[in-house]
């Protein structure tokens, strides 16, 4: 190779990582952030009755997220309200379709309510130990929720994170809304 060769060929290199540089990695996966656990939601009305859902989140593989649509959801014999659970896959997504009744349906400005507290599906032993019993570990700090943080409203992840939330019976939460017009 001669000396000229050799120049083209190391400018050329340069010229290409310079051009990489500036490009910003293109083509190279970024590790994306966000603030603690999220749930993000997406529903439309899909034919006469049923409404697609899908969706996803950083949630533990198998995480089970619960589903409701504003006036439609059946409840218990005690009452209660009794959500559709999906489950969260290795891709972190989740796909649903409710069914819910004519008159529900034809609403305008119906709301679909994704949520996610260890008391309301029944969770994976896993999605449990990741998040702990109660969710006390949803926070974005790695450590347990203490009592005495709570009771001084300083629970570890909620200024960072608008999902997070704290329930009656000392459970945490993360919740994402989706507006069907």
């Amino acid at each position: 190779m001669t000396m000229k060769m050799q120049s083209v060929w190391i400018a050329a290199c340069v010229i290409g990582e310079i051009a990489c540089s500036a490009a910003g990695g293109v083509g190279q996966p970024k590790k994306l952030n966000a603030p603690g656990y999220y749930i993000a939601v997406y529903a439309t009305r899909d034919y006469e009755g049923v409404i697609s859902v899908r969706g996803a989140s950083n949630l533990p593989v198998g995480a089970k997220i619960a589903l409701e649509v504003e006036g439609a959801v059946p409840v218990n014999s005690r009452g209660l309200p009794v959500p559709t659970c999906v489950a969260v896959d290795q891709k972190g997504l989740f796909l649903a379709e409710l069914q819910v009744a004519k008159d529900v349906y034809q609403k305008k400005g119906l709301i679909l309510d994704a949520f996610f507290v260890t008391n309301q599906c029944a969770q994976d032993p896993e999605v449990i130990r990741v998040v702990g019993h109660h969710g006390e570990l949803l926070g974005n700090d790695d450590r347990p929720v203490t009592m005495e943080e709570v009771e001084q409203g300083e629970t570890p992840g909620m200024r960072e994170n608008p999902q997070l939330f704290q329930m009656s019976g000392w459970y945490f939460g993360i919740a994402a809304i989706a507006r069907l017009d």
